[in-house]
């Protein structure tokens, strides 16, 4: 299964890439694909992720977008990546 991968800064300065394609051997969840990235990119990745640290409560910046739709409900985490889809990591700033 391949996914498709976005990072928008500040996500970027931590993979160190913008666009690339994962493959894994079945399909996931999207906690699933966070603890792959807690694994691979570190602390530092997964501190954009979580709100103060806190698991399980997305940091208010981010906007994580699956096949270009960006939506947050209980059961989000549990959410079925499939073969293909793409994910946005992306931080939505404010101000002027």
């Amino acid at each position: 299964m391949k996914l498709h991968l976005e990072f928008s800064p500040p996500f970027n300065e931590v993979t160190k890439e913008i666009y690339t394609i994962f493959e894994f051997d079945k399909e996931l969840k999207l906690k699933e694909l966070l603890e792959f990235f807690k694994k691979k990119y570190g602390k530092e990745f997964i501190d954009l992720v979580w709100e103060k640290g806190k698991e399980g409560e997305f940091n208010k910046l981010l906007s994580l977008i699956i096949n270009g739709h960006s939506y947050r409900h209980d059961k989000f985490l549990d959410t079925i990546l499939k073969d293909g889809d793409q994910v946005v990591f992306i931080y939505i700033y404010f101000g002027g």
